[in-house]
């Protein structure tokens, strides 16, 4: 009999920023790390062979959990892969809801049904992991294999081998959390699914599900950001951005003394002749929730890429949405090849603070901006 222990890797930044990683090539967050130390301590006691990871950053890491303790082999098959989005590869959902709002839902409760000019299909998702699954079992008889790979792809091989259509995958099996594992059994050339997607190594601080409610079904949908560039050439922008900078000023300042709103829309017009999408707009739907301000100059020269300024409408704050903002930072700088993130914030601004900090981001310095005491945070983003 050969046992094979399939394994979702660690919460990863599509995971926490809500965006399209299929593809895409993404790093593990703070909170994927500990699951990864659950997961190890986990497979501390249950003898494997060998391991199998996707080519993916965030599945070798991972895996890195289970070959790495016991000293035994890794090998990467690309057929482990998670479904190739396409064309929708690092789009928020929001704005994949906002622009495709029908084939998200199909994605999400009728993949069966899911068609992206692109982008991969079910069935051909369907394919490759059965095959993936043949090449182990004819390379590892009588083994005991871990192979770490994603969360759709995992999900449409586990419903298969339950005997399940694609339709009924989409309708009846559930999602599994980050790290959640489940173990196949292979004798007599048959497969059979002993548990799926357990996670029970995980507690509430360290699940991934714990904080989100999108995988429960319709009636769950979560806020979603979609991001558009805010042309400050109109004037009701030009206003729009005023306002939001005066009461971020009156946040920080506990007062407008000082604050000159006609020198801060100067500098962000010239960062948006330099870069288009330097000023950028959040919405949810149609509804404004924020801004995002670049500066894709300072800094350059050292893989730098500095952010000028982070604001939610009041309506968006405390409700899990600021990660977004974070997400669509990383995508935009990381395009750019950069390296790291930079930006201030106000030292007396702790719940902002204690929100970087918790986004992976790292205090490496202080100044004086304003006659206000000031962290510099940083954020790695490279590989």
């Amino acid at each position: 009999m050969t046992r094979i222990y399939l394994v979702r890797h660690a919460q990863a930044e599509g995971n926490l920023y809500r965006r399209a990683h299929g593809a895409y090539n993404s790093l593990i967050t703070p909170q994927g790390y500990a699951q990864i130390n659950a997961l190890k301590k986990r497979f501390a006691d249950i003898a494997v062979d060998v391991v199998y990871s996707s080519p993916r950053f965030r599945t070798r890491v991972t895996a890195s959990a289970i070959y790495g303790p016991k000293d035994i082999p890794m090998y990467v098959m690309d057929d482990l892969r998670e479904v190739d989005c396409g064309p929708w590869e690092d789009r928020p959902w929001g704005d994949i809801r906002y622009y495709e709002g029908e084939q998200l839902d199909n994605f999400n409760y009728h993949f069966d049904q899911w068609h992206v000019d692109g982008a991969e299909t079910a069935e051909q998702v369907r394919e490759r992991m059965l095959r993936v699954m043949n090449t182990i079992v004819h390379e590892c008889p009588d083994m005991t294999v871990a192979a770490v790979s994603h969360g759709m792809s995992s999900r449409i091989l586990l419903g298969t081998l339950m005997g399940m259509s694609l339709k009924e995958i989409s309708e009846n099996f559930p999602h599994g959390d980050n790290t959640a594992v489940s173990l196949i059994e292979y004798e007599n050339g048959k497969y059979h699914v002993v548990f799926a997607n357990d996670a029970s190594h995980l507690d509430q601080t360290t699940s991934t599900f714990a904080n989100q409610t999108w995988w429960k079904g319709r009636g769950w949908e979560e806020v979603g950001l979609r991001f558009a560039s805010l042309n400050l050439q109109q004037d009701t922008n030009a206003a729009l951005y005023q306002l939001c900078g005066a009461e971020a000023w009156q946040s920080c300042h506990d007062s407008m003394e000082r604050y000159d709103s006609a020198v801060f829309l100067e500098r962000a017009r010239y960062s948006q002749n330099t870069y288009p999408g330097a000023v950028l707009a959040a919405y949810h739907e149609d509804q404004f929730a924020g801004l995002l301000q670049l500066d894709i100059e300072a800094g350059s020269a050292d893989g730098i890429g500095q952010v000028c300024f982070v604001y939610l409408t009041p309506e968006y704050r405390s409700r899990g949405v600021a990660i977004q903002l974070v997400g669509e930072m990383v995508s935009r700088y990381r395009s750019l090849k950069r390296k790291y993130i930079r930006l201030q914030c106000a030292k007396n601004n702790q719940n902002a603070l204690n929100f970087f900090v918790r986004s992976g981001f790292r205090k490496i310095g202080e100044t004086m901006e304003d006659a206000v005491d000031m962290d510099i945070l940083e954020l790695y983003i490279g590989f």
